[in-house]
């Protein structure tokens, strides 16, 4: 019986409309246009469990290589990849061959004809074939650096400042020294301030529904301490923070200093005012130290007009961030990426939010990722499952009933992700 209920809950939950929390899939043409084989089904993120597991980073590079045989490729990843094939991360992966490329599993026999499939495949309709047929979505929410997605099922979200918040060399010099500065005129402090609000109505008229930031430590904004700084930069000063080598983990390039926590307090000032979410990163990544939700609380406390969507429930600070979603009532928790983390951990979060959390707060699910997007297909049917999984225990216990667990699935799909980023669908 307990598994008949389950299959009629998930049966239920795949018909119901999703929209897609958090991707970083480029307009559809950036697909189509690059060389695919069955390696780009191990990027994003299957190749960091491949280097976990011994493969170096530059015999990883070799895999995109599309001058080496794909035979010399595959004999440089096979041994890795039987060590890798059980995680949450190549679960996604080999769910999606099934679907798309009718093959049971990657391997020796099989990797050419899958390789010869995903490029048949790589044209116009790309999209519509994984997203809306296959996966039920009707838009995606996608950071990709540009609010011209070219399509309604890529909805655009930004950077929180024109700069990618987690990308290379992050300092307020460069911030100031910008394209989009420059253009603007910024000689004072008040001129960035300007810009970036400028910045940030620019992008909501043309499409954006949300800013990205990182959950970094930040110090309390000080205006008079951030101008000094700033008037340190416009005189050719060296900026008062120490340069951190390239091949240094990229977050940690992100140190307090006043004036960059005075503009991001001005920037989530500015989403505010224009009616934008601020999406935020949190927990694993790289040196996931520096990434730790709880970072947010001053800033939750700061703008209780802002509206944050925590991502990925910060995992591994799961707990700590479903009482952020608890406590505050600008804080919504999203479990994009968590589900291919770890699907334990995912349906352990859903369980214990039952008992924390409004249902309001929890955005159901998003992919995470970029040019295989077929792996999307593969993510949504471990979420669906682990849904059903945990709505039908919670029938079972007597807590629901199995219409009131398909109205939950609803509003973790389709209802919580549409009002919080005040989607006309």
């Amino acid at each position: 019986m307990a598994s008949d209920l389950r299959e009629r809950i998930l049966e239920k939950i795949t018909a119901i409309e999703v929209i897609d929390g958090h991707e970083h899939l480029w307009p559809e043409k950036v697909r189509v246009e690059s060389q695919v084989d069955v390696f780009t089904l191990f990027s994003h993120y299957i190749q960091f469990d491949l280097i976990s597991a011994g493969l170096s980073e530059a015999d990883f590079k070799k895999l995109s290589d599309p001058n080496l045989p794909l035979s010399t490729r595959w004999g440089i990843v096979a041994p890795y990849w039987e060590l890798v094939r059980h995680t949450s991360y190549a679960g996604a992966a080999l769910i999606a061959v099934r679907k798309f490329y009718g093959y049971d599993d990657i391997n020796n026999q099989t990797y050419e004809a899958i390789s010869e499939a995903i490029a048949a495949s790589n044209k116009p309709g790309l999209y519509e074939k994984v997203l809306r047929q296959a996966c039920n979505i009707r838009t995606c929410l996608t950071q990709c650096g540009t609010t011209d997605t070219g399509s309604e099922l890529l909805t655009p979200l930004m950077p929180l400042v024109y700069f990618n918040p987690m990308g290379e060399l992050e300092t307020p010099d460069r911030l100031i020294g910008h394209p989009f500065s420059v253009e603007r005129g910024v000689k004072t402090l008040d001129d960035l301030v300007n810009a970036i609000d400028d910045y940030v109505a620019d992008v909501k008229s043309k499409g954006a529904v949300g800013l990205k930031m990182a959950a970094v430590p930040f110090g309390e904004p000080n205006r008079d301490q951030a101008q000094a700084v700033f008037n340190q930069i416009v005189n050719g000063g060296e900026p008062p923070w120490p340069s951190v080598p390239k091949d240094h983990d990229y977050l940690g390039r992100h140190y307090s200093n006043p004036l960059r926590d005075y503009y991001t307090d001005c920037a989530i000032a500015a989403a505010g005012r224009h009616g934008l979410v601020v999406a935020v990163h949190t927990g694993y990544w790289w040196d996931f130290r520096r990434l730790n939700p709880l970072n947010m609380i001053p800033i939750l406390y700061r703008h209780p007009e802002v509206k944050f969507d925590i991502y990925h429930l910060g995992y591994p600070w799961v707990r700590e961030t479903l009482l952020l979603g608890k406590n505050f009532q600008n804080a919504f928790l999203n479990l994009c990426w968590v589900y291919v983390i770890s699907e334990k951990c995912a349906k352990d979060a859903l369980r214990e939010a039952f008992d924390l959390l409004p249902m309001n707060k929890i955005i159901g699910f998003g992919g995470d990722y970029g040019i295989p997007v077929e792996k999307i297909y593969g993510h949504l049917t471990i979420a669906r499952e682990s849904m059903a999984t945990v709505l039908a225990e919670k029938v079972e216990a007597g807590r629901i009933d199995e219409d009131e667990s398909i109205e939950i699935a609803k509003l973790w799909l389709w209802e919580n992700p549409r009002k919080l980023y005040n989607l006309n669908l």
